[in-house]
Order: C-alpha cells, then structure tokens, then sequence
C-alpha cells in the first residue's frame, strides 16, 4: 500500500474562492450527518482539480511518488530536475537510457522504465486527455494501467488530478484509508460507497485535507 499521507500535493492548482468543489460540499452535506462533518472540517479545500498543465508533470511525479514517503519523493524530484531541467527533460532521458541501465538519480530502474513507457506512448498515441476525458472511472482506470509501470494507485491519482474525474475511490491509498477508517467507523464499506457514489475523488481530497490539516482527532 502505498505510504503517501498527503496525495493532494502530486497535483492540482490553487482554488479560486468559487469552485466545483461547493455543489459537492453541498450534496454530501445532505447525505448523511459523517459526510456533512467531513466537509466541515475538510472545507476550504486547498487544491482544486484538475490540474490544467501537461499530463506528464502529473505523471512523472505520481510515478516518483510511488510507494516512498513525501519527503523522498520531493527529494528524487529536485534530484531529476537539477539534473535533467524539466519534466520534459526526464521523460526524454528515461526514454534514451537502456532498460537494463542502472539506477540514477535516487530513481529506481523500474521507474525509470515507467517513465520511458510513457515517453513512448505520447510519441505514438499523442496526449490522451480529451480521447480519456469523457470515459468512466473504470474505463478511465484501465486506460492508465494498461501502461506498464503505472499501477492502480498511481491511476487513480491521475485520474483525480489529472483529469478531474468525480467517481474515483482510491481505497489503496495509505492516507484515504487511515481518514475513512475514522470518518466511516461502523459503516459497511458497501454502505460507504453507496453515501459517496457521485462525489468519490470528492471524499478522497476530503480525507487528504483532514490529514494535511491535522483535523482528524476534532472526528
């Protein structure tokens, strides 16, 4: 499971006053009484989605991000950029050196190689963010993780920020877990799903901003 605690901070801009995230503070408010406190503590919300800037920032830093603390994650991140200049600059360098290479830059061979991969599939298929756009979370889900080296965690983080999706439960990521458990505390998970179906990725920055914030104990 990935170990990440604070998954808002792979992407996202800053939130403007008025934004889509008020209509689904307003329905999940409405739901159930846990809903309408999670908001309350989650709310402003410092990151709205989606991100607008080229998929592969997303990409390249979610594929960084995988299974390493923040903390490290950053630290790979300055490493690639000092070294590399841009994102465009590592996907180029991960795409030019062998598969078999060894590590560099604190990055691991098998993110290297998932970076590469998404090299090539930009230089074939192009950007895939309108032809995704309008598909759903499952269909969404398994576009991504059809590309080699990016699991279910890291599609769902790209799917939430980088392409706004509205239905996504990332219920393998660390921090989600951890705020759900507290949140949702003698709730069935099916019973779960069905109080959040619509606002999903919703909930999940809620959970996110509960934990950034260090409001779960007020729960």
């Amino acid at each position: 499971m990935p170990r990440r605690r604070d998954a808002t901070r792979l992407g996202g801009t800053r939130a403007p006053r008025t934004n889509a995230h008020a209509a689904a503070r307003r329905e999940l408010s409405a739901r159930h009484p846990r809903l309408a406190r999670l908001v309350k503590l989650a709310h402003p919300l410092e990151r709205t989605v989606p991100d607008k800037r080229p998929l592969s920032h997303l990409v390249v830093r979610t594929i960084v991000g995988q299974l390493v603390s923040t903390a490290a994650a950053r630290s790979i991140m300055k490493t690639l950029i000092d070294a590399h200049g841009d994102i465009n600059g590592i996907v180029a360098w991960a795409m030019r050196t062998p598969a078999d290479a060894p590590p560099a830059h604190s990055l691991s061979r098998a993110k290297r190689r998932a970076m590469a991969n998404w090299g090539f599939f930009l230089a074939e298929h192009g950007d895939p963010r309108k032809k995704w756009q309008d598909l759903s979370a499952d269909e969404l889900v398994g576009e991504i993780v059809a590309l080699r080296g990016l699991g279910p965690w890291s599609a769902h983080m790209i799917a939430i920020f980088g392409f706004g999706h509205p239905g996504i439960w990332p219920e393998g990521d660390a921090g989600v877990v951890r705020a759900a458990a507290v949140v949702f505390k003698g709730i069935r998970k099916p019973t779960v799903r069905k109080l959040i179906q619509g606002h999903e990725s919703h909930v999940a920055l809620c959970c996110w901003a509960l934990l950034d914030k260090g409001r779960l104990a007020e729960f």
